[in-house]
């Protein structure tokens, strides 16, 4: 019988990305943050959570930073730039311009890095890992026995100590390992939650450290490691 995964994500692009990693495997469940999160609590518990680190929050419960308002304005004043290296001076011939297919197509280029930088900046406002970890904690209450893995883009050095002592089993940074190497890593997160013995999973070649359990399983994993 195949486990049940569900990933939570804000973007629906890498909620369809990540279906191509595990769908082979797992039976999933996409859940878009926060439009969906209802049904977090809902149904019966899965085997494995995977979410997003920085998530916005529920809708009048996040703020953007300053660093976030920056962010947006940065992209804004690139954009202008952008616009202001393809147009140095005012042009004032319409009908050269229409007829400047080279023009055109550039110009267009431009609308389009402007719209998805625009668009990638609005999106993470109001972005944050203490919304995830906030979820993390959420999910804890509904779910204590299911393990719970962050996959994130920006995830810091600095972020994945604070999860992993927040009680998430593992942190994966997006974009670093193979589709395989994330099926192991998923695979490596509940075994550890289950309980299995350490030597089992480094008999398969895979690097235990990387990963911290807490809860029962965490002392039955010390346990074992007295004997």
């Amino acid at each position: 019988m195949r486990r049940r995964l569900v990933f939570i994500d804000d973007d629906k692009t890498e909620l369809a990305e990540f279906r191509k990693i595990v769908a082979q495997v797992y039976n999933y469940t996409a859940i878009h943050w926060p439009a969906e999160s209802r049904k977090l609590f809902t149904g019966p518990a899965p085997d494995i959570f995977v979410c997003d680190l920085h998530l916005p929050g529920r809708p009048g419960d996040s703020r953007p930073t300053p660093n976030q308002r920056a962010a947006a304005s940065k992209a804004a004043r690139r954009v202008a730039q952008r616009f202001a290296d393809l147009y140095p001076e005012p042009r004032t011939e319409p009908d050269t311009l229409l007829n400047d297919k080279a023009r055109l197509k550039e110009t267009m280029g431009a609308v389009l890095e402007a719209y998805r930088l625009l668009e990638l900046q609005k999106s993470s406002l109001g972005q944050s890992s203490d919304n995830g970890i906030a979820l993390l904690r959420e999910i804890r209450r509904w779910h204590p026995d299911v393990p719970f893995v962050f996959y994130s883009r920006k995830i810091t050095p600095e972020e994945v100590i604070r999860v992993l002592k927040a009680g998430a089993t593992d942190a994966i940074r997006k974009g670093v390992l193979r589709p395989e190497e994330i099926l192991e890593r998923l695979a490596m997160a509940r075994k550890l939650w289950d309980g299995k013995d350490l030597r089992e999973i480094r008999a398969r070649g895979l690097n235990a450290n990387i990963t911290i359990v807490h809860g029962p399983a965490a002392r039955r994993i010390r346990a074992r490691r007295k004997r």
